[in-house]
């Protein structure tokens, strides 16, 4: 999520120079943002395919998506509020009801629909455009239960087919491939639960490795070999990789625990506080130790606020999932980690 921020900070300098929001087009800022995303993606088919796994492929429909709507609903219509009321406030509350009415349907999907503008005015600068990965995680736990079959019986693979067919030949396959490696990643881990090498302090150094060879590997992010190193990336963590110590650390569980918040809400606090200051002095006129001391000030509010959205938006519901928990004891390790 940090690494996103700092992806949307810079293409943020770009929008109050060109008017246009579109990804800064910079190697660096490009793999930053994307490689996080990515592993993020695997990281959600790797846990949900490892509890298909364990309950054979048994899946209770019910909770898993009560749980999942509790878990990420209430966070994305906050911010879907604050950015319809940011908009509003552009638009001088001139508003088209019958269009305004239609996009505020489309937010209330949870992300199944990818809602591009409101009232007329884009939502990507506002929010930095991040709700496009809800799109994807949502079809995932949708047809999380009919990819399970399979675990049920072999026999039963043939159902699972026309799907992965589809995904992989739709012009968003890039995408779905990338919950394809986390399952394979699943798989693995079942397979070969321990490797001695990630006991080790020196195994930090494969995570590290990978990420600068996905560096040189494609000038843009989301490609089939870039999923493939990003899987070993991952695996890596969850065999004990730390970044010596670091991931073990109050900062990085403290951070982790704002994921969420600071994923959808720093676009946000990124568009109001560079709008704020450019109302009075243009933030294309700002040197680069003025500018990034914004985006520093922009970090810290981020923080803050995701921590008060996390205590009084997101833990509430959190705690109703965790009052009406069901599932098998290997089931709620993996879910701590969410």
């Amino acid at each position: 999520a940090i690494n996103v921020f700092f992806q949307h900070a810079v293409t943020s300098w770009f929008y109050f120079q060109t008017g246009i929001w579109e990804i800064v087009n910079v190697r660096f800022y490009r793999h930053l943002g994307g490689e996080a995303v990515i592993l993020f993606l695997i990281m959600t088919s790797f846990l949900y395919w490892s509890k298909m796994i364990a309950q054979k492929g048994q899946v209770d429909e019910g909770y898993l998506y009560r749980s999942r709507f509790l878990r990420l609903a209430p966070m994305y219509i906050f911010c879907a509020g604050l950015i319809v009321l940011s908009i509003f406030i552009q638009s001088g509350f001139d508003i088209d009801i019958k269009q305004t009415a239609k996009d505020i349907l489309s937010w209330l999907t949870i992300g199944l629909i990818t809602t591009q503008s409101v009232n007329g005015v884009s939502v990507l600068p506002v929010n930095a455009g991040i709700h496009w990965t809800l799109h994807f995680e949502w079809f995932f736990y949708l047809l999380l239960p009919i990819l399970a079959i399979f675990l049920r019986s072999k026999k039963m693979l043939i159902m699972a087919l026309p799907l992965a067919f589809y995904a992989l030949s739709s012009d968003d396959r890039g995408y779905w491939a990338i919950f394809f490696f986390g399952i394979i990643a699943a798989h693995v881990y079942k397979e070969y639960p321990k490797l001695e090498f990630f006991n080790k302090k020196v195994s930090s150094i494969v995570p590290i490795l990978g990420i600068v060879l996905v560096y040189f590997m494609n000038y843009k992010p989301y490609s089939f070999s870039q999923y493939i190193v990003s899987m070993f990336i991952f695996l890596s963590f969850v065999y004990g990789a730390d970044l010596w110590g670091f991931l073990k650390t109050h900062v990085a569980k403290f951070l982790g625990t704002l994921s969420y918040s600071i994923y959808l809400i720093h676009g946000i606090v990124l568009f109001g506080v560079l709008n704020s200051v450019d109302y009075f002095y243009p933030i294309v006129n700002t040197t680069p130790i003025q500018f990034w001391s914004l985006i520093t000030l922009s970090g810290i509010l981020t923080v803050v606020v995701s921590s008060i959205t996390y205590r009084y938006v997101e833990y509430p519901f959190i705690k109703m999932i965790k009052n009406n928990k069901t599932e098998t004891a290997k089931a709620e390790i993996t879910e701590r980690v969410m």
